[in-house]
């Protein structure tokens, strides 16, 4: 049965997650104390196949972990014995503040009397141990509910049965993601924005395509890129992951980032399984 801890910084989209693996089939527990993690992962990793696809729990902010003094090393000896993946919802301050005042909700920690930045600030120090332990990290800061649903059923929906590959346009002005485990930058390309009769198209076109290419350092650049990548991808595998996040950014997300990630993420595709392909920030027609 597959198991996945859930957790993230308050405000993350993580409730949400738990309710989708509940749609999927899903045993989901919310809010469970720490010390109670081992026995219920230990009863459901020994059970024989059931109705249900896999269990979900989440521990979080709220969770109790008395008797529990060092969180790290507690996971480090759950894996030992049980199999578990640990999946990290998070965003940027921005979003999540956005996101508190929007819904006017007050944060955990605010009940302490501490000013919303700081809350995050805090929350963020508590819940390191999770942040550096998690298998997968899932930003959400510029996910709308319904891109969350799809990423979700996108890497949980099926049985894995290799190493999930994501390759991710991003633009710069928004930041990298958060989940990225590489990150590569395009914006020594030429720029497609700069030429007006190009400006409202996106890397997929193709006559940003054929603009692109007119400029010899894009082939010497997606040689390298991508030579670098078959050699690497391999390594990660070999390191037991579960999630490859490769992002590849410009600007603004639109022309030089999709075109790279596009031509990068069909070349993976021919050596490896589960590579997927996303653009964070392209606008859609």
């Amino acid at each position: 049965m597959r198991i996945i801890i859930v957790s993230g910084s308050s405000g993350s989209g993580k409730s949400s997650a738990l309710n989708q693996f509940e749609d999927m089939g899903f045993y989901c527990v919310d809010n469970l104390p720490v010390t109670l993690l081992d026995a219920l992962i230990t009863h459901f990793s020994q059970s024989q196949p059931s109705v249900y696809n896999g269990l979900a729990i989440c521990i979080d902010i709220r969770t109790e972990d008395e008797g529990i003094t060092d969180l790290r090393e507690f996971l480090k000896s759950l894996r030992e014995r049980v199999a578990f993946e640990l999946v990290f919802f998070d965003a940027h301050e921005q979003a999540l503040s956005k996101r508190f005042n929007e819904t006017r909700r007050k944060h955990p920690l605010s009940e302490d009397g501490l000013p919303l930045t700081h809350a995050l600030a805090v929350e963020r120090i508590i819940l390191e141990p999770l942040i550096s332990a998690a298998d997968l990290i899932i930003d959400t800061s510029e996910m709308t509910p319904y891109k969350q649903r799809e990423v979700i059923e996108e890497r949980f929906g099926t049985v894995r049965s290799s190493m999930a590959i994501s390759v991710e346009s991003f633009g710069f002005k928004k930041g990298a993601p958060l989940n990225a485990d590489i990150v590569l930058d395009m914006r020594m390309l030429a720029n497609p924005h700069w030429e007006p009769e190009l400006r409202p198209h996106t890397g997929q076109a193709p006559q940003v395509k054929q603009f692109i290419e007119a400029h010899p350092e894009t082939e010497s650049v997606a040689k390298d890129v991508i030579s670098m990548l078959l050699n690497w991808v391999p390594l990660y595998q070999r390191s037991q992951r579960a999630y490859l996040t490769i992002a590849i950014g410009c600007t603004g997300g639109k022309h030089r980032s999709v075109y790279m990630t596009e031509r990068v993420g069909e070349e993976l595709a021919k050596h490896f399984e589960g590579v997927s392909v996303s653009h964070r920030d392209m606008p859609r027609d």
